[in-house]
C-alpha cells in the first residue's frame, strides 16, 4: 500500500468541512473541557460542544451496526473540523483542495496560514501533519501531531496519523498502544483492528 493510501486509511488528512449527520450546529472554537490541568471555566459554547461530543462518543461505542458507527464518527469529525471561522474555514477548503490533487506545496501555504492564525485549532495541525508525513519530514509531522493531540485529545483519527509516523520510525511499541487508545474510543476502527493485530505479534509476540 502506498503512503497517500495508508494517510487516507488513517483518516490523517481527511476532508476538511463535512455535513454533520447528527445535526450538530455548534462551532469548536474553544479548546475541549478533557484537556487535564485546565484553570479557566468553560464558555457555555465550550461546555455544550463537550457535552455533545460526550453523547457523541458513548453512542458510537454502542452503536449496532457500521452505518450507524460511520454516521458518529462523521458528526464527531464534523465538530473537531469546524473552526468557528468563515476566514479559517475557506484556508482549509483550499488547502484540502490543494492536498487532494497533490499540490503539497499549495497545501501547505494555506495550513501554515491557518496554524499562524488560529494556534488553537487542532485541524490546521492535523493537516500539515500529513503534508510533512508523506514528505517524510518526520520531526515536524510528530511535532504538529502531538500538538493536534494537545488540542483535541480524543481525536482518534489524528492518534491513528502519529502511530503511522511512529511506525515509520520504528517506534513500534509506542505505536501499538495509540493504536489501542483509538480503538478504544472508537471501536469500529478496522485499520486500528489490523495494526494491533500485526503489532501485537512483533511487539509482544502474541496476537489478540
Amino acid at each position: 500500500m502506498s503512503r497517500w493510501a495508508i494517510v487516507a486509511a488513517a483518516g490523517f488528512a481527511g476532508a476538511g468541512v463535512v455535513a454533520c449527520a447528527h445535526g450538530e450546529t455548534l462551532s469548536p472554537a474553544a479548546p475541549p473541557a478533557t484537556i487535564e490541568g485546565a484553570q479557566t471555566p468553560l464558555s457555555p459554547r465550550a461546555l455544550a460542544r463537550a457535552t455533545l461530543l460526550d453523547g457523541l462518543f458513548e453512542a458510537l461505542k454502542n452503536a449496532r451496526t457500521p452505518a450507524e458507527a460511520r454516521s458518529i464518527e462523521t458528526s464527531i469529525s464534523t465538530i473537531f473540523a469546524r473552526s468557528g471561522s468563515p476566514t479559517i474555514d475557506l484556508l482549509m477548503a483550499r488547502g484540502a483542495a490543494a492536498f487532494g490533487v497533490k499540490d503539497f506545496d499549495k497545501a501547505m501555504f494555506y495550513f501554515n496560514e491557518t496554524v499562524a492564525l488560529v494556534p488553537g485549532y487542532a485541524e490546521g495541525w492535523n493537516k500539515r501533519a500529513a503534508i510533512y508525513y508523506l514528505r517524510r519530514d518526520y520531526g515536524p509531522a510528530l511535532r504538529d501531531t502531538q500538538q493536534a493531540l494537545k488540542l483535541e485529545p480524543r481525536d482518534f483519527k489524528t492518534m491513528m496519523g502519529f502511530a503511522l509516523v511512529l511506525e515509520d520510525l520504528g517506534d513500534k511499541k509506542t505505536a501499538l498502544d495509540l493504536y489501542r487508545r483509538a480503538l478504544a474510543l472508537d471501536p469500529w476502527l478496522d485499520d486500528a483492528k489490523a495494526s494491533i493485530k500485526r503489532l501485537q505479534i512483533e511487539v509482544e509476540g502474541r496476537g489478540i
